[in-house]
């Protein structure tokens, strides 16, 4: 394991956990005592944990986590522009991946208007958001699979191994995303690491990846990356992205749609 998972999986066992020791971790990781203070003391200075005698506890900032429903009244506007567009992207018949993000539950609410009032628009829907199942489980046109594994009563969200492994199985046709920031440097950003490996899973399931992204989210970064830019097919998001975004996705060939 290399240093930058093994800090990743520290993270991951305090976000599981809350508190664990010094001791604890190096006899978990196979490293000394030496260097997992100094992997905590990095990833105190970029606000991860705090250290506390013999050891380290989550960061208050990563537990106060807003929840979905907060998360769901931030940008809405926006969110709903992009969903928009997104939903043009499908088309009959198509297997479409989900994931968990706030942005991607009003492309559920697309979906979901397309199969309502006698219309159809039949689509295979597989995800781990829990609002979107709420969404689209009475749509009659609609075949859901919703994705088992540990539920994040705050996020809305199902992770953990079983859900990944069940991704090992499936092939999607589309897959759309969001993410708390984008950089150049490190692509597509969140903060959890279990909704991280569930986009990772996610992305390996499908032929084309969508991400929705709106303009606050530009140069902005969270802890771990889930995707590079050139990981990505299509970036729907908004006017009056840094220049240097467009440009990158004009070298790489990506569509870009601006709302």
């Amino acid at each position: 394991m290399d240093t930058f998972d093994r800090r990743s999986e520290i993270i991951r066992l305090l976000q599981d956990r809350g508190r664990a020791s010094t001791r604890e971790l190096s006899e978990r990781f196979g490293v000394s005592e030496v260097t997992i203070r100094n992997d905590l003391e990095l990833l105190e200075q970029q606000g991860w944990l705090e250290r506390v005698h013999g050891g380290a506890s989550l960061s208050p900032r990563l537990l106060a986590e807003q929840p979905f429903t907060v998360r769901q009244q931030q940008h809405v506007p926006e969110k709903m522009k992009l969903a928009r567009r997104a939903v043009q992207l499908l088309r009959p018949g198509d297997t479409i991946l989900l994931d968990s993000s706030t942005t991607v539950f009003q492309l559920a609410r697309e979906i979901a208007a397309l199969n309502t009032g006698g219309k159809s628009f039949p689509l295979r829907v597989v995800t781990n958001n829990l609002y979107a199942v709420g969404l689209l489980a009475n749509c009659p046109n609609v075949e859901l699979i919703i994705l088992g594994g540990v539920v994040r009563g705050e996020t809305g969200s199902i992770v953990g191994p079983f859900a990944v492994e069940m991704l090992r199985s499936l092939h999607a046709d589309k897959g759309f995303f969001s993410a708390s920031g984008l950089t150049l440097e490190r692509g597509f950003t969140d903060a959890d690491i279990r909704e991280v490996e569930m986009k990772r899973a996610m992305l390996a399931a499908v032929g084309q990846v969508c991400v929705l992204l709106d303009a606050s989210k530009f140069g902005q970064q969270s802890f771990l990356s889930f995707a590079h830019l050139s990981d990505i097919h299509h970036l729907i998001t908004e006017a009056g992205i840094p220049p240097e975004y467009v440009e990158a996705c004009q070298q790489l060939g990506i569509t870009l749609s601006i709302v």
